[in-house]
């Protein structure tokens, strides 16, 4: 069966690189970001940064979803436009609420999060939980940006560790022997209890879901009386004498937990809208990150194998379907920029004489000619750009190369990004938003561009 592992890389690596260019399900690059290169096409490539702040933080501070949005997206955005290869980023990691008042909150800086990630042309991965967070009672409050997710082709992103087996704490695997919890757990596979008790009643079971951590760490509670705190690299004698689970101790502590991977993988793989995991972790900081790492182990070696023998289905996100123009969406369609096709093209319309490349600056309608003046004077002598106010016109086209450079893009009308708009309808156009104040100001950041 297609493998469902993937990888969560801190640094390079020994096998890590082997390991991506076999065709894992997911990639996900917290340090090394340059590294996304390597992946192949269908691997879903994922980036996570680390803020001076956390989302809790945020809340208490009186900010409003939108401004909070603000800040973090504009704190990073620097690092994201560095590494366009990474379409999908993550947001505050492992945020902690208790109330469905900070749960909401969430659900709301989450969406703002999106329709800025949008402008940007990029994509976000929602939630972030830690594992078995949040209280299953708080989901409610979130469906909101999982219903707005669907549409900006987001991915739900949790982790999920266990202690002292990956298994633990599913099925009959409790503290209580009297416990069983069927194919579902409370760390692993808690995201089957997600999917089935909210998800699916409320219309949204396709939202692909990816586990962005996983595998054994020793803050997991409840343990086994006698349990080592220990990550798996210190597990091997407790592994030795305690064989309680579906698979025998091999006698081999990185076979064993090869083992437990391919476990979850399988249990994975039951599930369509489960994109992947990503193994935590491949390269380490030092301290006691490296009790963690399977690189340089026999564990990343079995798992290129297996990843050779068994690569991953290329990620697609699902159709979805939808009577609006995007979330939320109350506008008619000619609020929309110009007059959008009914359904996203296969390919561009508009073949030319000859092939030439174009780069549209792309004007809101509300820019009057002082605007236009401005992109003349910065572009017209060098470059001779394209000028105009139609967003279909700057996207249509069956050219090698279709470069838009987008004029203060919240400023179109309709609840649809401008970066979304494009994403949908003229997906291979190489959108770059750019924000200005005054023509002038317009005029010093084309010349830089």
């Amino acid at each position: 069966m297609p493998t469902k592992l993937g990888a969560h890389v801190l640094r390079a690596a020994r096998n890590l690189t082997e390991f991506i260019q076999a065709g894992p399900a997911v990639v996900k690059f917290v340090g090394d970001w340059g590294m996304a290169t390597q992946a192949p096409d269908g691997v879903l490539v994922m980036g996570a940064k680390a803020g001076n702040y956390d989302a809790q933080r945020q809340f208490t501070s009186g900010k409003s979803p939108r401004e909070a949005a603000e800040q973090y997206v504009g704190d990073m955005a620097q690092a994201y436009l560095a590494n366009p290869v990474i379409e999908y980023w993550e947001g505050h990691n492992e945020p902690v609420w208790n109330t469905l008042e900070e749960m909401a909150w969430y659900a709301a800086f989450e969406i703002e999060r999106m329709q800025l990630m949008a402008d940007l042309g990029l994509k976000c991965v929602l939630g972030n939980f830690a594992t078995g967070t949040p209280p299953l009672r708080l989901w409610p409050a979130f469906l909101p940006a999982i219903e707005a997710g669907l549409a900006y082709e987001a991915v739900l992103g949790l982790h999920e560790y266990s202690h002292p087996w990956m298994w633990w704490m599913t099925g009959g695997y409790q503290i209580d022997p009297n416990e069983d919890q069927g194919d579902e757990g409370w760390v692993t596979l808690r995201y089957r209890k997600v999917y089935r008790q909210y998800f699916e009643p409320a219309g949204l079971g396709q939202m692909p879901l990816v586990i962005t951590e996983m595998g054994i760490d020793p803050l997991v509670n409840p343990k086994p009386p006698g349990t080592p705190m220990a990550p798996w690299k210190g597990l091997d004698g407790f592994w030795a004498d305690h064989h309680e689970g579906p698979i025998p101790y091999p006698g081999d502590r990185d076979a064993y937990y090869f083992r437990q991977l391919v476990w979850y993988d399988e249990a994975m793989q039951e599930d369509d809208y489960v994109v992947g995991a990503t193994i935590f972790t491949w390269g380490n900081w030092g301290g006691n990150w490296k009790n963690f790492d399977v690189a340089n182990t026999g564990v990343s070696e079995m798992l290129v194998e297996y990843v050779e023998a068994n690569p991953a289905i290329p990620f697609d996100y699902p159709t979805v379907e939808e009577d609006d123009d995007g979330p939320d969406d109350d506008q008619p369609d000619d609020d929309q920029p110009d007059d959008e096709p009914e359904e996203p093209t296969e390919t561009p319309r508009g073949a030319p004489r000859v092939q030439y490349e174009r780069t549209y600056v792309l004007l809101p309608t509300t820019a009057d000619a002082a605007w236009a003046h401005a992109v003349v004077a910065a572009t017209w002598d060098a470059s001779r750009y394209t000028i105009g106010s139609s967003a279909d016109d700057a996207g249509i086209g069956d050219l090698n190369v279709r470069r838009v450079i987008a004029v203060n893009p919240g400023d179109w009308p309709g609840d649809r990004p401008l970066g979304a708009f494009f994403e949908a309808f003229y997906p291979e156009v190489a959108y770059t938003p750019v924000t200005a104040s005054t023509p002038e100001e317009l005029e010093q950041k084309l010349r830089r561009l």
